[in-house]
C-alpha cells in the first residue's frame, strides 16, 4: 500500500492597495491558482496537481491561507506564488510564511505568527474592549472544512 503525502503550505495575501477586506473565499483563491497553473505550467502541470489540490483555510480579515497539494505538485505551487498579481478583482500578491508535511505543524505556526503579529498591534490599541475584540478576530483559526 502506498502512502499519499501531502504539503500545506501557509501563505499571506498582501493586496497592492490598503483594502479592509478582500471578499475571498477558499472557491476565488482555487479558481485563480489553478488558472495561473494551467496558464504557466499548461495542462501536465493542472493534471498533476488536480488530484490533492486544495484549500484548506482562508481567512479574510487575517489575509491567511492554507493550500493543500500533493507532495510532487508542491514545486509547481510554490515556485507560482510569487507569479500571481490578480487574486479575483484585486491587485494582490501571495507571501509564502511556511511549507510543512502536516496541517498540525502548519497550525501552529500560524497561530505563533498570528500571536507575534498581536504584540505588535496591542500597543496600538487605546482600550480594554478594543484589545479582547481585536484578540479575538486575529486568533480564529476555524479549521472544521
Amino acid at each position: 500500500m502506498v502512502r499519499i503525502k501531502n504539503r500545506y503550505i501557509a501563505v499571506q495575501i498582501v493586496p497592492y492597495a490598503p483594502v479592509k477586506s478582500l471578499r475571498l473565499n477558499d472557491h476565488t483563491l482555487t479558481k485563480c491558482l489553478l488558472q495561473n497553473i494551467e496558464k504557466y505550467y499548461g495542462v501536465y502541470g493542472l493534471g498533476v496537481l488536480e488530484h490533492g489540490f486544495r484549500v484548506k483555510y482562508c481567512n479574510e480579515r487575517t489575509k491567511i491561507a492554507i493550500i493543500r497539494c500533493l507532495h510532487r505538485g508542491q514545486r509547481y505551487v510554490s515556485s507560482i506564488l510569487p507569479l500571481i498579481t490578480l487574486i479575483g478583482d484585486v491587485r494582490a500578491k501571495f507571501r509564502t510564511l511556511y511549507t510543512g508535511a502536516t496541517i498540525i505543524q502548519c497550525n501552529k505556526f500560524i497561530i505563533k505568527h498570528q500571536r507575534q503579529f498581536l504584540d505588535r498591534m496591542m500597543g496600538q490599541v487605546a482600550s480594554a474592549k478594543e484589545r479582547q475584540d481585536l484578540f479575538k478576530r486575529v486568533m480564529e483559526l476555524d479549521m472544521d472544512r
